[in-house]
């Protein structure tokens, strides 16, 4: 027998109906593990927002043992935003579990009941996440760090083969929020995502925020999941995720940077900067003015992505 929902999983979408529906599926084929699951559009329109309330009826009409509904928002509010809004919607809800979510993952059917486990079992734990793959089979992120590196931030074993299941879970700097399952009491405290951020940075901080409350951030070797990432932001080397990373970069730094910090910036990121021209004029531009509207202390925004990717 399922048990009562304890989770609130929440689906983020900004023009991309046909990926949210399809990791909608995914989570309803979930079947030891209830949930109440939110889809939240980001103001994507009238037309997006159409598709998912055929959907989530659609979901509920099939009588899953999932709960299904629709938070359509007025406007883009970036992840952090969308997200504040499901986490607000799950703590009302008396939800001790909020999963956070990607619209362009493919979920197994056994991922989550793990993942909850371990929240049930160590109150000492805020927040867990699987092993992200590409669809090559080759890892996306394992967690994360920051390091000596571009942007600052290391994804564990990106590009390799993943850390055979049987290895222990780790603890690890941050997870990236493509699929994370957060204390929702946690959350709440720290104040959940930071709206400064708007998209990219916004998982680290939040991660080291509990960490500092003493909460363990952990990840499973043994429960994979598949990302093609960056699908909703035009992919890895857009313009918009260029800008949004190098501005969000710099205002990580200006709060929390340390010299090492602003070295590895200076080095990996302003030095090098002539090495971003390999990815294309556009995306190397659309760094280097994200780098310095984040010098200036700019605020990453809708406006941002409206000007870098109005289609």
């Amino acid at each position: 027998m399922v048990s009562a929902a304890r989770t609130g999983a929440l689906l983020l979408n900004w023009r991309r109906a046909d990926l949210t529906l399809r990791c909608l599926h995914d989570l309803l084929a979930v079947p030891d593990e209830a949930m109440r699951i939110l889809v939240i559009d980001n103001g994507s329109g009238a037309d997006e927002v159409a598709a998912l309330q055929r959907g989530v009826d659609e979901a509920n009409a099939a009588g899953s043992v999932h709960r299904v509904e629709l938070a359509a928002l007025p406007d883009n509010r970036g992840f952090t935003g969308g997200m504040n809004h499901g986490i607000a919607w799950a703590n009302a809800a008396a939800l001790p579990f909020v999963l956070v979510l990607n619209n362009d993952l493919r979920l197994p059917p056994d991922f989550l009941r793990p993942l909850v486990g371990v929240l049930v079992n160590d109150v000492g734990v805020g927040a867990v996440g699987p092993t992200v793959l590409h669809p090559d089979g080759t890892v996306w992120a394992e967690g994360g760090r920051r390091a000596f590196v571009p942007n600052g931030l290391l994804l564990s074993r990106h590009g390799c083969l993943p850390t055979p299941r049987e290895h222990g879970p780790e603890a690890v700097g941050f997870l990236p929020c493509a699929c994370v399952l957060f204390r929702t009491e946690a959350v709440v405290a720290v104040g959940g995502f930071d709206d400064a951020y708007f998209m990219y940075w916004e998982d680290v901080d939040l991660c080291e925020r509990l960490a500092a409350r003493t909460f363990r951030i952990v990840w499973l070797p043994w429960v994979r999941v598949e990302h093609a990432a960056g699908q909703s932001s035009g992919g890895g080397r857009s313009p918009v995720r260029k800008f949004l990373m190098a501005c969000n970069t710099v205002r990580y730094l200006r709060a929390h940077g340390t010299v090492a910090g602003w070295c590895a910036w200076l080095c990996c990121d302003v030095l090098a900067w002539p090495l971003t021209l390999l990815s294309g004029p556009r995306a190397a531009v659309a760094k280097w003015q994200g780098m310095w509207a984040g010098v200036r202390g700019h605020r990453a925004g809708a406006a941002d992505v409206a000007r870098l990717m109005p289609h």
